[in-house]
Order: C-alpha cells, then structure tokens, then sequence
C-alpha cells in the first residue's frame, strides 16, 4: 500500500468520524428561569443505580425539603434556587448545578445538570413532557468525585455518619483482623501473640413500622495464638476455628435520637481445638440504649449468658458490656470504637473481670458506587487475669456495605 493511499483511508477514517459525530450532535439549552427551575424540581423523584444490586431513591419537596434513600437508610436533604442554578444541601455545603434541555428531543424529555464544582455532568430524562418527575439515567461524564455524593446519591460523610449508628439498618460486612499480645504471671506470658481473623457480619431485616431485627454472627478463626499446656509452657495453636458467637435484636430509634434493642446473645461450640472453646452452648438476654444525632453516636450493649446444653465440664457464667461511641469528622474520616468488657461469674476471685479501653479511626470511601469503611483501632485491657491475659489488640477492619435484597422498597 502507498503512502498516498494511506493518507487517503486516514482522511476516510476521520471525516466518517466526524460526520457520526455531527449526526449524533445535540442542541441544548441553558434553563435559568427560576420559577421554570423550581417548576422542574419540585416534587421530583430520582431513582440512581448505584452497583448492579442497589439503587439509591430521591425524592425532592416543593417547600425545599427532600429525603434520599440508600443502602437501607434515609438521609435528610434541602434545595433552593439561586442565580439561575438548582442547589442540594449535601453535607451542610450547598451543591450547585446549571440546567439544560436537550431541544432535539422531541418524544421526550431530556435535561443534564452540571455540578459548578467538579465539572461532572449527569444526563437525565423526565417521565413526561412538563419536564416533571425525572428518573435519573447513570450518563456522567466530566471530574465526578464519588465521595462528593450528588442529587441522586449519598456522600462518604453521609455515609460515614451512618455507619456509627448501630441501630441503622445497613448490612455489612465486617473482615477484622486482629493482633494481639499477652501479659500474665505464667512464665512466657509475656512473650505470647495471637492473629485472629474475625468475620463479623451485620443481617438486617426492616419492618413496616419502621424498627429492624438484626441478626449478627461473629466467627472467628485463629491464625497462630500461644496457650498454655498446664506443665509450665505454652503451645503454639494455628488456623483453627473458636466458637462463634451471635446475637438476635429487636432495634430502632425514637425521633428524639434514643437508640434502644433487646433480644438475645448466644454462643455455638463450634471450636476446632477444644482449648479455644467450653464445648457448651451459651445463651441469655441482650439490651441496648444509647444515642444518636448527626454529632455521632454513643451507647451500650448489654448481655448475659449461662450454658444451656453441651458435653463439656466447665460452665458459662458471662456479662459482656459491648460500650461504643463515634463522631464524624470531615472527608469520610470519624473517631470512635466498641471495646467489649466482660465479668466471668465462675472465675477465681479477682479475676473475674476484663476492662479494655479503645481508640480508633474509621474512613468512609465510596469505590465502584458502593461505599467501603476501613478502621484502625486499639484497645489496652487495662484490668485484666493475673495469669495470662489479652494485654494490648491492633485492629484493622475493612467493612464493604452491600444491599439486603429481602429489604428493597422498605
């Protein structure tokens, strides 16, 4: 093939290029009119896809109110018109967008709003000609920021501050990986870890009147932990299975913020080595009070449980109080974690008891439209058994929250 011919195909090339895109070029006009953009957006509804599985709902009030829905909560919004521009409260900062009609479209209605901030552009349709009730079509282009939330979809602070309200129906789920050194009074105590691997994950089911049942089984597995072998040393103990725990609540909220559960905790033999379990099935009662606002959320959880059944010798005599607390701070990020202390009834005296006290980050991203938490925390026992005890726990945590399909339209 010539050079000249391969210029000429070349040339082909870009003029049939630039003639579908001449073909497929769209005439749209700016919409400034104030009374036409509150016309446009009162009473409108937006439905967004957020993954393959969740859609996130919106649904904006002529006075300038508006709620969305997503992920299996509800988060307040506000709007307002000014300078020609639709603007949503998202995060206590007024989001703006310029509005346009595409004027070729005559079977339907088409608008596309920019964001003034990052430039991202979300092209929509309407239900009908009067440009009223749109349903939001995933058609972005431009600098979107996923954290940054939109009309149609939440914010990682949103989010962030959703999360730290245990009685807020999101599932989750929960991978922490924990390490842990020991102190005790037992030669070697001191120089004992543990890696533990503990997949905690959250089932919620909403009911119509407004509270959820939740349902959420904590399954740890042991990756290498030292324990004492009752002749003065300790073995080395690896990828085996402890017993798993769980717990079944009744929960919700009163409008004043008071978070409130009861139902009950439970424990399986499901240990792998009988060191890391009684072999006894535990079981007893559970309560929660505490409090929520967009300040954060703090709070307790309180249970008991006895033995009820199994082959093993010892006994279940326990009292766990699960206390937590959590404040969101800015970009995703919040302050917060939920140490667990516990009074053995059957222990000796003095060695009943275990206080641990806990720090922690957790940072809210949205990555792939779904949002992910990641947490840091530490926790030091700082009453704990003589003998051999948890001293000091890192914890890191990844926690993706996905969609409980049994709860859509709920």
């Amino acid at each position: 093939m010539t050079f000249t011919k391969v210029i000429s195909y070349a040339l082909l090339a870009f003029a049939s290029l630039l003639l579908m895109q001449c073909a497929s070029a769209q005439t749209w006009e700016p919409v400034t009119d104030s009374n036409r953009l509150r016309e446009i957006f009162s009473d409108t509804y937006f439905e967004t896809a957020l993954t393959d599985q969740a859609t996130a709902t919106a649904h904006y009030n002529a006075d300038g109110s508006g709620e969305m829905t997503a992920w299996g909560v509800t988060y307040a919004r506000t709007w307002k018109i000014e300078n020609g521009q639709i603007c949503i409260e998202i995060d206590d900062v007024f989001q703006c967008y310029t509005l346009e009609r595409n004027s070729d479209k005559q079977d339907v209605a088409e608008l596309r709003g920019t964001n003034l901030s990052t430039g991202a552009v979300t092209v929509f349709t309407a239900t009908n000609q009067d440009d009223r009730m749109p349903v939001v079509v995933e058609t972005v282009t431009g600098a979107e920021i996923p954290g940054d939330g939109a009309a149609g979809k939440p914010s990682a602070d949103e989010m962030a501050a959703k999360l730290l309200n245990p009685a807020n129906p999101i599932m989750k789920i929960g991978n922490n990986f924990d390490f842990v050194s020991y102190d005790g009074d037992l030669p070697g105590a001191g120089d004992q870890t543990q890696f533990k691997y503990l997949f905690l994950t959250l089932f919620p089911f909403k009911l119509d009147n407004g509270n959820s049942i939740m349902v959420r089984p904590a399954i740890p597995v042991i990756f290498d932990q030292g324990l004492p072998d009752g002749v003065g040393d300790f073995d080395d103990v690896g990828t085996e299975i402890a017993d798993i725990g769980y717990d079944v609540i009744y929960t919700g909220m009163t409008k004043t913020g008071t978070l409130w559960a009861y139902g009950l905790a439970g424990t399986l033999p499901t240990a792998s080595d009988d060191r890391l379990g009684k072999d006894l099935w535990g079981l007893g009662p559970e309560v929660m009070l505490g409090k929520a606002g967009k300040w954060g959320a703090v709070g307790a959880l309180l249970s008991h449980q006895v033995d009820v059944a199994g082959s093993g010798t010892g006994s279940i005599n326990l009292t766990s109080l699960n206390y937590f607390y959590g404040f969101p701070l800015k970009n995703g990020w919040s302050f917060g974690a939920g140490p667990t202390i516990t009074y053995d009834h059957d222990a000796e005296s003095g060695q009943e008891l275990t206080l641990p006290l806990g720090v922690g980050f957790n940072k809210t991203m949205i990555l792939g439209g779904r949002p992910w938490q990641f947490s840091l925390q530490y926790y030091n026992n700082v009453v704990r058994p003589d003998a051999y005890a948890a001293e000091h726990t890192l914890r890191f945590g990844i926690t993706p929250v996905v969609a409980a399909p049994w709860n859509k339209g709920k």
